[in-house]
């Protein structure tokens, strides 16, 4: 996804309630690492969002608006976005 549509879309990942070295792990195995994480630990970036479990994920604008969350059709929805 970052390679596809990494010019036209900030990607940003936020795993929550975990240890920081669970992170790294996770980027390191996954190769998810081209593009920033942020730990949320205390889970409270997942709160203001609304997550509510890990494979969620929320479109936000450039002024905070939040456009749309979701879980599962990642790709189908960034398509959609990008065309709207």
């Amino acid at each position: 996804m970052q390679r596809r549509f990494g010019d036209q879309v900030r990607f940003v990942g936020v795993p929550g309630l975990a240890e920081p070295e669970s992170m790294v792990r996770f980027v390191s195995d996954t190769g998810a690492g081209a593009f920033p994480h942020i730990p949320d630990g205390e889970g409270v970036i997942w709160e203001r969002f609304g997550v509510t479990q890990q494979r969620t994920y929320v479109f936000i604008d450039d002024d905070g608006t939040v456009r749309r969350a979701g879980y599962g059709n990642l790709l189908g929805d960034v398509e959609d976005l990008i065309a709207s």
